[in-house]
């Protein structure tokens, strides 16, 4: 590999990691976005049978996005761990 080409893949790693930096850094607003948007409750209602009602979908939602935005910072660190000499 070249040193021009390990420029270049070095500038696409970095905009990569940015991106992937705001999205962990925005990404928990993006399921209460959507929950406001559909009209989920938002709040834990608690009854005597420990239920969660409809709130369960914005606690999965955002921490599938959790979920991606560590599987994503991850990734940017392997390819930084390959590609650096």
């Amino acid at each position: 590999m070249t040193n021009i080409e390990r420029k270049h893949i070095s500038q696409r790693l970095a905009l990569f990691e940015r991106a992937a930096v705001l999205f962990e850094r925005f990404g928990p607003v993006v399921p209460v976005a959507i929950a406001f948007l559909n009209g989920w409750p938002t709040e834990v209602q608690l009854y005597p049978e420990w239920q969660l009602g409809e709130s369960w979908r914005l606690f999965l939602s955002a921490y599938l996005y959790w979920g991606a935005s560590y599987a994503l910072s991850r990734a940017v660190s392997f390819a930084k761990g390959s590609i650096v000499p």
